[in-house]
């Protein structure tokens, strides 16, 4: 292990061995292993903006074997995605690349100023996928902020009894 690395796991004393373990095994993946970096592959935008709109250019992204093969082939750090592009390849490309349980999703079926994602997955899930952490979007600033913070805890709280690391994507949104 790096001294940087080292570093960076002294941020997270307060969390269990488990959790910063699954934080280690990020950081020593990939082309960026040890220096303390991460590039994660995150690929939520077939459910987040429709497969169509998100791979009929690049028809082999239908077959979520495409984007685990990416992550390796890059070198990334980690791959993270929503529940049904884990569950269709995670068996075939165990213990390749760390992965992400991405727990909340959003699509543009419903036009809205104040977007809410809708919880899609679990703690449960991510343990039997082999998930390092799980992967939850916030939008500070919509009128769903709060319940999505309370979301967020709670899955939080849970995935760290687990071991798991907790990763955060958050989007400015709101009226």
């Amino acid at each position: 292990m790096t001294d940087r690395v080292r570093e960076i796991l002294s941020w997270y004393e307060s969390d269990s061995p488990g959790t910063k373990t699954n934080i280690a095994r990020l950081l020593a993946h990939g082309y960026l292993a040890g220096t303390g970096k991460l590039v994660i592959l995150p690929v939520d935008q077939g459910f987040e903006h429709g497969p169509a709109r998100s791979f009929a250019v690049n028809p082999p992204g239908y077959d979520p074997n495409y984007h685990f093969e990416m992550a390796i082939e890059a070198g990334c750090n980690a791959y993270a995605a929503p529940l049904g592009f884990l569950e269709a390849a995670a068996a075939r490309h165990a213990g390749e690349v760390p992965l992400i349980l991405k727990l909340n999703n959003h699509d543009l079926l419903y036009d809205e100023k104040d977007p809410i994602s809708a919880v899609t997955g679990s703690v449960r899930d991510a343990l039997r996928l082999g998930c390092v952490a799980i992967g939850f979007t916030i939008y500070p600033g919509s009128a769903g902020a709060r319940t999505m913070y309370e979301q967020l805890r709670a899955l939080a709280e849970e995935a760290k009894s687990h071991g798991l690391a907790v990763v955060v994507w958050s989007y400015p949104r709101g009226s």
